[in-house]
């Protein structure tokens, strides 16, 4: 247990900087405070003057050290920056014990002052003064700053984050915020849960009598702030120092004096409730990153293009140009649809290439330009990876912001996923050079094949029934055309003629499920796979960036966690 609440101390800004998790740095204190046992303080009690901007905590603060001025008090409002810590001077071998091991307030740093130092203190440090009033010898006393005001706001987040130290507390309340409920409900539900016992100060300034009634009201409005026993001190109108005549404090002395109670089970309840908070939300951002990094993968699975997109992407101009002819010659109204399809995409990320004006081109328009032909495999199959790699990147970027994880984690650290975008490397250039080598291969292979068996074909209509047959056989949208409509087509010939009649039986007989057939899918297949290992390899780093928000099991913050929050069900 020492362990983990050594980790959860140390850690606490991790869990807050590093993963954005809700854990309040009075978290980090109470688990400190946990480490110090009763018999290293040696039976002294740590108290602390806490209360609003100008209520009067500084004034208490030195006239319980006899009228001594250790802590400022100014004609101006929040004069006490951090904390300022009396220490009987019996307890001097002590307090430099604790604070030079780190056992107290470890955040911070620490030093010595004189007793009439007038010491406004500083937020990143607690101040020592060692006093002779016997009556504090065994009591620790600390002077806080404000947590009220709007310009304390930083050294008020430290007062409430340093309150799991103190066993009691002296509650300063001015005039004006006398019945304030909501700083005094605040303070309330900080101290119940820290188990501190409270007495109440309330700081009067008007002149003439109190009323009996207000009198009462008081007293009820202590009962609400869950303090047994209350007084209402004549402080002199304006500001300033003020000393009160002796006897005063004596009711404030009694208190400070009592043994003090066992705060160890509401600390550690404390603490094991900030462990089962932060493990929820971590369980929450586990299972979002789980869903992300799902709809990462199927987003790639149903952006990959398919085949015969592939395939029709990286076909040179004449190939093109055959299916075309061969589509208009056969009539296959599916063909020329998708085809029409094909020219409205390949317009958008082949501007470059220049047979673009043949996909354009009218009927009869003639032979295709020499520049549209002199267009490569690999050049074609380059330009199409890299415009459908670019799209895959987006899209993963896309679905990650979109992500309930992301949108969870933009209300907490305002952050984005990180942009994800496409970039040539040399083995990822080799790749694709590979795999555009190899569907050029192929595809020669299979026209090869072609021309063998349709001798006597004309060249221009025996090739469009080449690339036919390849984009039907494929997975892409001409498998919605069975085979038997190609056949059908080539059957009824649209024109009529014996070699077209004569393709079909070569067709259905000599080329379907031929080794050429199955090599040119391989390759194409293969050239899919360079793309989609790209297209995983971003979506998994959208999901690693993601992860760094996860606290894994193997973690060390995440073992003194469970362990906490184990030691909670154990107590239940």
């Amino acid at each position: 247990m020492t362990d983990a609440l050594r980790m959860l101390a140390g850690g606490g800004p991790r869990l807050r900087e590093r993963y954005a998790f809700e854990w309040p740095p009075q978290h980090d204190h109470a688990a400190y405070r946990l480490r110090v046992s009763p018999p290293m303080l040696e039976g002294a009690c740590l108290a602390a003057v806490v209360g609003g901007a100008s209520s009067g905590k500084s004034t208490l603060f030195n006239n319980l050290l006899g009228g001594r001025c250790a802590s400022r008090v100014t004609a101006r409002g929040h004069a006490t920056l951090g904390p300022i810590l009396a220490a009987h001077e019996s307890r001097q071998a002590l307090v430099e014990r604790l604070l030079g091991g780190g056992w107290l307030w470890p955040t911070l740093k620490h030093s010595a002052i004189e007793m009439d130092a007038n010491e406004t203190g500083s937020p990143a440090s607690v101040l020592t003064v060692f006093h002779e009033v016997d009556e504090l010898r065994d009591v620790l006393l600390v002077d806080t700053a404000d947590f009220t005001s709007e310009d304390a706001r930083s050294e008020g987040d430290l007062t409430l984050s340093l309150l799991p130290w103190f066993d009691r507390l002296i509650v300063v309340i001015d005039h004006e915020r006398w019945f304030d409920r909501q700083s005094i409900s605040e303070l309330k539900r900080h101290a119940s849960r820290l188990g501190q016992d409270r007495f109440v100060v309330f700081n009067r300034t008007q002149e003439g009598p109190l009323d009996p009634a207000q009198r009462e009201l008081l007293e009820q409005q202590a009962k609400r702030l869950g303090a047994d026993e209350s007084l209402i001190l004549e402080f002199r109108r304006g500001r300033g120092f003020c000393r009160f005549p002796p006897g005063t404090l004596d009711a404030v002395l009694q208190f400070l004096q009592k043994p003090p109670s066992s705060r160890a089970p509401r600390l550690l309840r404390r603490v094991a409730e900030g462990a089962r908070d932060v493990l929820n939300q971590n369980s929450e951002r586990t299972a979002r990153l789980a869903e992300l990094r799902a709809a990462l993968r199927q987003g790639v699975v149903r952006a990959l293009p398919r085949a015969g997109d592939a395939l029709h992407a990286v076909m040179t101009a004449a190939e093109r140009e055959h299916l075309d002819v061969v589509s208009r010659v056969l009539k296959l109204r599916q063909t020329r649809e998708w085809l029409g399809q094909q020219r409205q995409r390949l317009d958008g990320w082949l501007r470059h290439v220049p047979f673009m004006d043949i996909l354009r081109g009218k009927a009869g328009s003639g032979a295709a330009p020499q520049a549209s032909k002199s267009q490569d495999r690999a050049t074609l199959a380059e330009s199409y990876f890299e415009q459908t790699a670019r799209r895959l990147a987006h899209d993963a970027q896309r679905s990650a912001r979109q992500s309930a994880f992301w949108i969870e984690m933009r209300r907490w650290t305002r952050e984005e996923p990180p942009a994800s975008e496409f970039e040539w490397t040399p083995e990822l250039k080799e790749r694709v050079a590979t795999a555009a080598a190899a569907i050029d291969d192929s595809l020669n292979r299979w026209k090869l094949k072609v021309d063998a068996e349709c001798q006597g074909a004309a060249p221009l209509l025996a090739g469009g029934v080449a690339v036919l047959l390849l984009l039907a056989a494929l997975p892409g949208p001409l498998t919605a055309i069975p085979l038997g409509a190609v056949f059908a087509a080539l059957g009824a010939g649209a024109v009529g003629a014996k070699p077209v009649g004569r393709l079909t039986s070569v067709a259905r007989e000599r080329l379907l499920g031929t080794h050429e057939l199955a090599e040119v899918r391989q390759s194409v297949q293969r050239f899919l796979t360079v793309l989609e290992d790209d297209a995983s390899r971003r979506a998994e780093q959208q999901a690693l960036a993601a992860s760094r928000w996860v606290l894994t099991p193997d973690d060390p913050l995440f073992l003194a966690l469970t362990r906490l929050d184990n030691a909670r069900e154990d107590e239940s």
